[in-house]
C-alpha cells in the first residue's frame, strides 16, 4: 500500500478541491472550539470538561476514526473511563470478536496468536487498539462484532467452521481449505498485496464443496458458511450497501431484547469505534448512504436516549500504511492537511500542538436555519453527522506487536 488509510478508509475515491473559506463558517468555528492537552492517555483543558458532560448524557457514543492512528484508541480509551459502557461495538467480525474477547481476559500480549494469524485481529492487532480492547474488557464492556467476515481471517475462520463440523468428509475438506487459505494469507501479507488474499483467491468451486459437504451439518455451521458466501459476494461486487445491511442487521440481533415479544428495553450503554465513514448520524461522509451511525439514533430517540458522535481526524503526521506486518518501511505513511481540504478551516484554527475540539452542533443549526451555507458536500456532511471534531495536530501510526 503506498497511500495511507486516510484515503482508502476516509477519503473514498474523490477528493475535492479547497475552495475559499466562508467567513460565517469560520466565525462559528470560532466561537465554539476550544483546546485540551494530551499526555500519557490523559486530556486535560477546556475542551475536555465539556467532552466528558456531553459523554455523561448520552447512551451511545460512537466514534469515527481514520484507522492506524496511534492517539485514536487513547483518546477512545479516555472516553470510555468516563462513560464506562457495557457494550463496545467494533468493526471486525463476531468471530474475531471472539477471538479477541478470550485473548484480552488473558495476561500478556497476543505475540503467539499473531504469529500464527498475522492480522488476524484486525485493526486489533495494533498496540495500541489491543490495548484498548483489554481496558474495555478491564472495565466490563462486552465486545461485539457487526462486520462482514474480515478480509483477513479466511484461514482462521475455516479452521472454526472444520472445529464444529461433525461430518468426516466436510470436517477433512474444511482443515485443508484452512491451511491451504492461511498459506495464501501470509503470503499476501509478506508480498503487502491485499489482492492476494484467500477471500479473493479461493476458486468458487472449492467453496461450492464447502455448501455441499456442510448441508447437513448443525445450524450453526450452516450459518457460518451462509456468512462466509454473504462477505465474498460483498468484496466481489463492491457491496458497500449490503455490508453496511448486514452490520445493522447484526448489531441490532445483538441488543438484549433482539427476538423477543413487548417493547424494545432501553438500550444499554454502547460505546462504537469505526471507520468516520460509518458514525455519522446523517448521511455519511463520502459514500452517501445511511449508514450503522444513523440507524443508532433513530432508535435512541425511540426510547428517549442521547447519542454522542464524534469525528476524530489527525491534521498531519504519520499513519500506518500498510497491513502487512512485514513491510516496516510502509508502516509510518506521512500525510499532510491537505489530503482533506474540506476540514481545511478546522485545520486552519488547530495549533501546532495542543488538541482542538469543535462543538458541530451550533454550526449544524445554522445550517438548518439556512444561516450558513457551507463549501462541499463533505463539509456539510461532517457538520450534520457529527457532534464534536476533535482535530489532533500530529500524529503517529499505529504499531504491530
Amino acid at each position: 500500500m503506498t497511500k495511507p488509510f486516510f484515503l482508502a478508509f476516509l477519503l473514498g475515491a474523490t477528493i475535492l478541491q479547497a475552495t475559499a473559506q466562508d467567513s460565517t463558517l469560520v466565525r462559528l468555528i470560532r466561537q465554539n472550539q476550544s483546546a485540551m492537552t494530551a499526555a500519557n492517555g490523559q486530556f486535560a483543558g477546556p475542551a475536555w470538561p465539556r467532552l466528558e458532560k456531553a459523554v455523561q448524557a448520552s447512551q451511545c457514543v460512537l466514534v469515527g476514526e481514520a484507522h492506524g492512528v496511534a492517539q485514536v484508541p487513547q483518546f477512545t480509551a479516555a472516553v470510555a473511563r468516563i462513560f464506562k459502557p457495557a457494550v463496545f461495538v467494533a468493526e471486525i467480525d463476531q468471530y474475531q470478536a471472539a477471538d479477541l474477547s478470550r485473548l484480552v481476559a488473558q495476561p500478556g500480549p497476543p505475540t503467539a496468536y499473531l504469529q500464527q494469524y498475522p492480522m488476524g485481529l484486525s485493526f486489533y492487532s495494533w498496540v495500541e487498539e489491543y490495548e484498548l480492547a483489554r481496558a474495555l474488557h478491564a472495565q466490563g464492556a462486552r465486545l461485539v462484532g457487526v462486520d462482514q467476515v474480515s478480509l483477513l481471517y479466511t484461514g482462521r475462520f475455516f479452521e472454526l467452521l472444520a472445529a464444529q463440523a461433525k461430518g468426516k468428509a466436510a470436517k477433512a475438506y474444511l482443515q485443508g481449505q484452512a491451511r491451504r487459505c492461511q498459506a495464501w494469507d501470509r503470503a499476501a501479507l509478506q508480498q503487502d498485496s491485499l489482492q492476494h488474499l484467500a477471500m479473493y483467491r479461493l476458486p468458487q468451486a472449492a467453496l461450492d464443496s464447502v455448501v455441499l459437504l456442510t448441508s447437513k451439518e448443525k445450524p450453526a455451521v450452516r450459518a457460518m458458511v451462509q456468512n462466509f458466501v454473504t462477505t465474498r459476494q460483498i468484496y466481489n461486487s463492491n457491496g458497500h450497501q449490503q455490508r453496511v445491511n448486514l452490520m445493522k442487521k447484526s448489531w441490532l440481533g445483538s441488543l438484549p431484547a433482539a427476538g423477543t415479544p413487548g417493547p424494545v428495553p432501553l438500550l444499554p450503554k454502547t460505546l462504537f469505534k469505526f471507520g468516520a465513514n460509518h458514525m455519522a448520524r446523517n448521511l455519511s461522509v463520502i459514500s452517501g448512504v445511511f449508514d450503522l451511525g444513523s440507524l443508532v439514533p433513530n432508535l435512541a430517540d425511540a426510547q428517549g436516549q442521547r447519542t454522542l458522535h464524534l469525528l476524530v481526524v489527525g491534521k498531519q503526521g504519520t499513519q500506518l500504511g500498510s497491513f502487512s506486518p512485514t513491510n516496516t518501511a510502509a508502516h509510518a505513511a506521512p500525510y499532510t492537511a491537505a489530503e482533506l481540504p474540506y476540514l481545511k478551516p478546522f485545520f486552519d484554527l488547530t495549533g501546532p500542538t495542543d488538541w482542538n475540539v469543535v462543538d458541530l452542533r451550533p454550526l449544524r443549526r445554522a445550517i438548518i436555519q439556512d444561516k450558513l451555507q457551507v463549501l462541499n458536500q463533505e463539509q456539510e456532511s461532517v457538520i450534520l453527522g457529527y457532534d464534536f471534531l476533535v482535530v489532533i495536530p500530529e500524529t503517529t501510526n499505529s504499531r504491530f506487536y
